[in-house]
């Protein structure tokens, strides 16, 4: 079968931030649906379109999914903490609910080791080649590089180029987020500190890992693989 797109509408950082405000006053969802539909219809005007818009919101923030469990108290806890980090939090949430958003960050990261500049055609090219090309997908492409530039990670020096934008922090509580997201999605078992410094699903951002501060936090456990130091998750 094959994998859902979903992820077809832009967004914002501030939509992103507004459905968590909702979500955390407890509201259920049909509540949440109804002030996201009239705090959205000031930006935009189509039905059909401020209802994809919402219902994007709502799978990364209020509906259950594979990783539902293990990540959002934690990053409910962390947004609430310090809204200054909503950003990587905020990418933690989308990375789990979309699978193509996962891909995406993952080809542009891979592409951004080797080149300053990314291209649409690039993109476009290399999704196809992993989803196959599905009109679905061709335009939902626009409205992920859309988000992503929303979002201040990617900026356009000329249309259809691109260069990466990067945030850095080294606050260790978000990156050990960070990283436990990272390795709950890619689930490949064993990671190197190499691996954990330069994800690519992670290649907006630029942070510090502290090895002590990993062996401290239970949800991760150190070992060795292939003859060097390694992090995997407990359980």
């Amino acid at each position: 079968m094959a994998k859902m797109v979903g992820l077809s509408r832009n967004l914002k950082l501030p939509w992103l931030n507004e459905v968590v405000r909702l979500y955390v006053e407890g509201l259920e969802d049909d509540q949440i649906k109804e002030q996201l539909n009239e705090y959205l219809s000031y930006e935009i005007g189509s039905p059909t379109v401020l209802r994809k818009t919402r219902e994007i919101l709502m799978n990364i923030w209020v509906y259950e999914n594979d990783y539902t469990d293990s990540l959002r108290n934690e990053a409910l806890r962390l947004i609430q903490k310090d809204s200054d980090y909503a950003l990587p939090v905020h990418w933690c949430m989308m990375l789990a609910a979309y699978p193509v958003f996962r891909d995406m960050c993952r080809l542009i990261g891979k592409i951004g080791e080797f080149e300053e500049k990314i291209t649409m055609k690039q993109i476009k090219q290399k999704l196809f080649d992993e989803w196959g090309e599905r009109s679905t997908l061709y335009h939902s492409i626009d409205k992920l590089v859309a988000t992503l530039k929303a979002l201040d990670v990617l900026e356009s020096s000329k249309v259809g180029v691109y260069s990466i934008k990067t945030h850095s922090f080294s606050k260790p509580e978000i990156v050990n987020f960070l990283l436990y997201t990272m390795m709950k999605i890619d689930d490949a078992g064993y990671y190197s500190l190499l691996n954990l410094e330069n994800s690519l699903y992670l290649f907006p951002f630029e942070y510090q890992v502290s090895k002590e501060s990993i062996m401290a936090d239970d949800r991760f456990m150190l070992g060795t693989f292939g003859g060097e130091i390694s992090f995997s998750l407990k359980g």
